[in-house]
């Protein structure tokens, strides 16, 4: 694996011989991803919506979209993926609308981006230049030019792309927004169930078969990135943990330790700075 960390960027180049389900978790991140498939057979859940990767694909999640890779085949599995802060955009002297197809969406829809959707060049030949240049100590060049092309190809494959056709949510889809909408209040699939006019099984089943992880997983890595994006504007780690959803600072405390390896705190003070 090859690996690279700014201080508003990462960017790594992976290849897994053999890879299987169990090796990759549902997960969110405090950044926007950039993910490219350079070989494998591969699916990505992004919000209980499933897309299939065709090679040379490129994946795109804002900081609010939990997402779990699905290994169809065990074949090798080469990706590229590119980690930054939104500010990173404007650092390098980039238009924030460029930023579109992150945040003007629904979450969970227009994620994937084709090869042949890309105007100039594809995906992954964006990726190995970066690495190239990176070889040949060149960093921040590297990193500012595949920033901005794969973020004008994006934004022009995003204008054309066409809007999301109306239609019914499927009960999974229902059981993500109830959640999206109640993160601050105590969710139970009890609760879930009642509002939806479904029973706790129908919600269990179905939100396990279309985001891969339980109910309770996903509400508390939701809540978690939560406190992360708003440590640093309240000090009071009590109170913040409270507005996140998590009315037991001890459980809180002790979840959080657990996920991230670190205090509540460090956090708080490492944002503060």
């Amino acid at each position: 694996m090859d690996y690279i960390q700014g201080d508003e960027f990462s960017i790594s180049h992976t290849i897994t011989k053999a890879p299987r389900d169990d090796d990759f978790e549902l997960h969110i991140h405090e950044s926007y991803e950039l993910l490219c498939v350079v070989k494998g057979s591969v699916s990505y859940i992004v919000e209980g919506h499933k897309y299939k990767l065709s090679e040379g694909a490129l994946m795109l999640m804002r900081s609010s979209e939990t997402h779990k890779l699905v290994v169809e085949k065990s074949t090798e599995y080469e990706r590229y993926v590119l980690n930054f802060l939104p500010s990173l955009v404007s650092k390098i002297g980039l238009s924030r609308e460029l930023l579109a197809p992150f945040k003007d969406r629904n979450i969970g829809e227009k994620n994937l981006y084709l090869s042949e959707e890309f105007k100039y060049l594809p995906p992954a030949v964006y990726f190995e230049r970066a690495f190239s240049d990176i070889e040949m100590s060149r960093e921040n060049d590297a990193i500012i030019s595949l920033l901005s092309s794969l973020l004008l190809e994006i934004k022009r494959a995003f204008d054309n792309k066409e809007e999301f056709i109306t239609r019914k949510r499927t009960v999974s889809e229902e059981i993500i927004s109830y959640i999206n909408d109640n993160l601050k209040n105590d969710i139970t699939i009890e609760k879930i169930a009642n509002s939806l006019h479904i029973s706790k099984t129908q919600v269990s089943r179905e939100f396990k078969s279309a985001v891969g992880t339980s109910v309770y997983d996903y509400v508390l890595t939701k809540r978690l990135i939560l406190f992360n994006k708003r440590a640093g504007k309240e000090k009071n780690i009590q109170k913040l943990s409270q507005e996140c959803g998590f009315h037991d600072y001890s459980s809180f405390y002790r979840l959080y330790k657990k996920r991230f390896g670190v205090s509540p705190a460090s956090i708080i003070k490492n944002k503060s700075n």
